[in-house]
């Protein structure tokens, strides 16, 4: 009983984890958060060792002969990024030898056989847990809790004696059980090798609510297997706020930065070539080089110079129908280096950074912004608000 009422308290303690004042950041992610998004399978082999009443090593004395092969695979689904639940299913080969009792007394028992449990878990995430959600983070300490069904073929063998008792025997009156709950927990350390793909290392400890494992009844009351693993994991869309805020293609760095015609058949971001739908929408004389009438007229040797024309350029980041709940956003997830401008004309959402009076000037902003990974940048240009197609003669 002292061994549930301890478990018990670990998993309550772990419920509560998420709802601390350094989770409520994170809790205002949700909203974001789609079903489909922030999914990960993970799988990790490595070995496992028996202990229970024909055990008596320790961990590094059972690494001489008394360790199984053991895999475990998971798939969970991120709810916020510091707690996720999903299912398991995992492997141990049972392998143990006891030479002598607590007593004293020299004996010979030798248990081998196969172990396999099933079940849910709970998925902590402890650094973004306690030091705020940051999508950069690489190194993560990570643990689970869970509870789940256990099934298993063994055998324990007397060499002495040359008696072999198997699960689901008898002894007497007694019916050694082949399957009972398990409760897993585990430990673990996570490295990001990239957005898909990351590394991990950990223990797992199957405490199983029965003592018939080792087909054995003497000290210990529920049989345990700990498993040493080195894993990987493959993360399914992981990201939070791509069913709001429309996600960057990943293009090739080579494609041009302002071919309009070519943004028109992007997947992932809805960027529209606006000069080919709404010429017919503005009056003719915009489109003019407006002339600046100073207070005071010029003399008229002065009237020929050229007139500075009033558009400015920028570099457009994306388009949507529907408008993002927090654009300012954009500039520290994509490390954007002016504030970005909302602009809606046509029913279209445009997002744009910088104000520049040159071509060149937006250009060079244009290509710096393309290789911090938004490959759907381009200069645009604008008058009086609204957008303007680029000519030849504005270029220079």
């Amino acid at each position: 009983m002292k061994t549930i009422r301890i478990l018990a308290v670990i998993f309550f303690f772990l419920l509560l984890m998420p709802f601390h004042s350094g989770a409520q950041e994170l809790n205002n992610t949700k909203k974001n958060n789609a079903f489909k998004d922030n999914w990960a399978i993970q799988f990790q082999p490595g070995f496992s060792e028996f202990y229970g009443d024909a055990s008596n090593h320790n961990y590094f004395q059972k690494l001489k002969g008394e360790i199984g092969l053991y895999g475990d695979l998971s798939i969970r689904k991120m709810l916020i990024p510091a707690l996720g639940v999903g299912l398991h299913a995992a492997y141990a080969g049972l392998k143990s030898y006891k030479d002598r009792k607590a007593d004293g007394t020299r004996v010979d028992y030798h248990l081998t056989g196969n172990y396999y449990d099933a079940g849910l878990f709970l998925y902590v995430n402890f650094n973004h847990l306690f030091a705020g959600y940051k999508p950069d983070r690489r190194f993560t300490v990570y643990g689970t809790v869970g509870v789940g069904w256990a099934y298993w073929n063994s055998a324990l063998t007397d060499g002495i004696t040359g008696l072999t008792l198997r699960s689901g025997s008898k002894s007497g009156s007694h019916t050694f059980k082949s399957s009972a709950m398990v409760v897993p927990i585990s430990l673990g350390l996570n490295y990001r090798i990239s957005d898909r793909w990351s590394v991990n290392i950990g223990g797992d400890l199957h405490t199983v609510l029965n003592d018939d494992v080792d087909v054995w009844h003497d000290g210990f009351k529920y049989d345990q297997i700990f498993a040493t693993n080195v894993g990987i994991t493959y993360h399914i869309r992981q990201g939070w706020g791509t069913r709001k805020v429309p996600k960057m293609s990943r293009k090739s760095k080579k494609t041009p930065c302002c071919n309009q015609k070519a943004e028109n058949s992007k997947a992932f971001i809805p960027v529209y070539d606006f000069d080919q739908i709404r010429m017919m929408t503005i009056p003719a004389k915009t489109v003019k080089q407006p002339h600046v009438f100073e207070e005071h007229p010029l003399p008229v040797a002065q009237k020929t110079k050229p007139v500075s024309p009033s558009f400015e350029f920028r570099v457009q980041i994306l388009a949507s129908t529907k408008p993002i709940p927090n654009p300012s956003s954009l500039k520290a997830r994509y490390h954007l280096p002016y504030a970005v401008v909302v602009s809606h004309q046509n029913g279209y959402y445009r997002y744009s950074v910088g104000s520049f009076k040159t071509y060149s000037e937006a250009l060079a902003v244009c290509k710096k912004i393309i290789h911090d990974g938004i490959f759907d940048a381009f200069v645009v240009a604008y008058r009086n608000g609204l957008r303007v197609p680029i000519t030849p003669g504005m270029k220079k």
